[in-house]
């Protein structure tokens, strides 16, 4: 018995190449650009758009049908979920809380203020009571 098999041209795999290395060579470019706050989303557009060409052509699911199309949108809807909350999370964190170095949230530095006299806890020199207090006899 011969087996009825589809013979794919390597033109796709080879155009999907050379988008793959664009796509890099783009994320390098854009990454040295300091784009501030434009930057997390770009890189996220381009790693997603180059995942995708890879699931879509290198893993064939562009010719698949059924169920290994619903894992994979389901596995990219769960991804979205976590990165989008983690962003949520970081992005709505008091301003002290936010690590240093994050690429959202930090746009001003951080004040910090003293705190007004009379919410200062009593202090002293060390090994003196402290301010306001007697000390015992």
């Amino acid at each position: 018995m011969a087996e009825n098999r589809d013979h794919h041209s390597a033109l796709p795999y080879f155009l999907v190449w050379v988008a793959l290395i664009v796509l890099t060579v783009t994320t390098y470019v854009t990454g040295r650009m300091h784009l501030g706050t434009w930057a997390l989303p770009l890189a996220l557009i381009i790693a997603v758009t180059k995942s995708l060409l890879v699931i879509l052509f290198f893993m064939h699911l562009w010719e698949q049908k059924g169920a290994n199309r619903i894992v994979i949108a389901t596995s990219f809807v769960f991804v979205a979920l976590l990165v989008s909350l983690t962003v949520g999370d970081v992005a709505t964190r008091f301003p002290l809380a936010t690590p240093a170095g994050a690429p959202f949230g930090t746009d001003l530095p951080a004040q910090i203020e003293e705190p007004a006299p009379e919410y200062q806890p009593p202090a002293g020199p060390i090994g003196q009571p402290p301010r306001g207090v007697q000390e015992p006899k």
